[in-house]
């Protein structure tokens, strides 16, 4: 640029020692990130200046990429992972992106309408269009990941100014199932466990938080969750059907993690729909000494801890999924689990805060 004292994208990118695209994705990820002053046709202009002075002081922070899974359904998985997701947005005021895996798509039929679902799918705008691209690669792919992406998202004031989604399609069933074949017989062009993980690096370091509401099982769009993921969180109703499970996951996403030759670790388990009767009390005892089943023979493996917050069944919770509810606040939402949620928010902010540390 002719004047000194302005800098391009470009420019602060190579000031930066870094992409484009990360200092787009800076731009929409941080508040305190120096706004443009007049916006040219050419292209936006920052002050060179206050650029300098923030990019001596920027400490870059890891996006934490956090998986929800259980192999039982109804557990709370998809409630808990929602409500984390919205939480972090408006009440920490962290940039995040809610990604569905689930071909229920009851995290997506929470966040927005069935009209602009319906609208998304059709166009191709879900994860499924993702999935299909790679099924057909001598088609030209038609997912675009921006567009995909549904922001300001929540049924709470009209959406969540920093929470994005992006939305699952019941057409995933069949699409899991066709892409583990292909995967089995070896006539795949990429790893079919890398999908997700392709697709997301333009965006990623755009947003503090990515939440991933996984599917009831450990199969292959799971994994596509785990693939990217730097931890993970087990809802669990504390019955011993809902438990018996968990011994399993950490064997197998400890196993997952060994392969690919990064760390998942788990960052705790949390008791869901809890109710007040002798099931519920034993169970949740046993997982706060950690001898819950399998875990406490000699030699297995160890049990993730019990989160302090326990989210109470109750008719609240149930109803925040109506995303016609016309809720003000998240408080409103969620009623007397509010407290529980908020909670537990906070600890997994904070384990990721001390594990950056």
């Amino acid at each position: 640029m002719s004047n000194n004292n302005l800098l391009e994208l470009a420019e602060i990118a190579d000031l930066a020692g870094a992409s484009k695209q990360a200092v787009s994705n800076w731009c929409m990820r941080y508040d305190h990130f120096p706004r443009p002053i007049q916006n040219p046709q050419s292209g936006s202009v920052w002050e060179r200046e206050k650029i300098g002075a923030w990019v001596k002081s920027f400490n870059g922070e890891e996006t934490h990429v956090l998986s929800f899974i259980n192999i039982n359904g109804g557990g709370g998985i998809t409630t808990t992972a929602v409500a984390v997701a919205e939480m972090l947005a408006q009440d920490e005021r962290k940039h995040v992106l809610l990604i569905d895996l689930d071909p229920q798509t009851n995290a997506t039929a929470s966040l927005i309408s069935e009209d602009q679902w319906a609208e998304m799918d059709k166009d191709g705008r879900t994860i499924a269009q993702l999935f299909e691209d790679r099924l057909n690669p001598h088609n030209a792919p038609k997912f675009d990941i921006e567009k995909a992406t549904a922001h300001q998202v929540s049924t709470i004031k009209g959406g969540i100014a920093r929470l994005d989604l992006l939305p699952s399609s019941i057409r995933l069933i069949d699409l899991e199932y066709r892409i583990s074949m292909i995967a089995l017989s070896g006539n795949f062009t990429a790893n079919p466990l890398e999908i997700l993980q392709v697709a997301i690096q333009p965006v990623i370091d755009r947003y503090d938080y990515i939440i991933i509401d996984c599917p009831p099982s450990l199969g292959t769009m799971t994994k596509n969750g785990l693939r990217i993921s730097t931890g993970y969180v087990i809802p669990a109703t504390p019955n011993l059907v809902a438990t018996l499970g968990i011994y399993l996951i950490v064997d197998n996403v400890e196993r997952f993690a060994q392969d690919i030759g990064l760390p998942i670790p788990p960052l705790g388990i949390v008791a869901t729909k809890v109710q007040a009767n002798n099931m519920h009390r034993q169970v949740i005892a046993d997982l706060t000494t950690k001898r819950l089943g399998r875990f406490s023979e000699p030699g297995g493996l160890p049990q993730p801890s019990l989160f302090r917050n326990k989210i109470p069944k109750t008719v609240a919770v149930a109803r925040s999924a109506n995303v016609d509810a016309d809720f003000r606040t998240l408080k409103e939402k969620y009623g007397v689990a509010y407290d529980a949620l908020h909670g537990l928010t906070l600890e997994i902010k904070q384990l990721c805060e001390k594990k950056r540390h």
